[in-house]
């Protein structure tokens, strides 16, 4: 019987935060985890990032926000579709038995079933 291929759901603010600091979250991650997982992102966190890119005032946080989709494409995440009002609601929905990776405080709390990855100083659980 095959081991289940685990998920990291990438959330928006995480990947917009390791643009920012010039986190590496592929490596980060690979660290972390010994085998079986894939990282993923849902279909509107990609929508949520293209409207950041459109949408925040400053040019520095857009950018951010268009390396983010970048380094989505480049580093072959996942797009997974996954139903929701938005991108928080659709990683609730999609989470159960994965793990999310979010400095969201709002959607940790969301999620307390599932393992969080976060940074504090470096990537880690909880």
């Amino acid at each position: 019987m095959k081991d289940k291929i685990q998920q990291v759901i990438l959330d928006t603010n995480f990947l917009i935060y390791c643009v920012k600091q010039k986190i590496d979250y592929v490596e980060g991650i690979s660290s972390l985890m010994s085998s079986g997982y894939e990282l993923v992102v849902p279909n509107l966190v990609i929508l949520e990032l293209q409207e950041l890119t459109r949408r925040l005032k400053k040019l520095s946080d857009r950018t951010a926000a268009s390396l983010a989709l970048q380094l989505l494409k480049h580093n072959k995440v996942r797009e997974i579709q996954a139903i929701g009002e938005n991108a928080d609601d659709s990683i609730v929905r999609i989470q159960a038995g994965n793990i999310v990776a979010t400095l969201d405080y709002n959607l940790k709390k969301k999620v307390e079933k599932s393992i969080v990855l976060n940074y504090r100083g470096k990537l880690s659980f909880g």
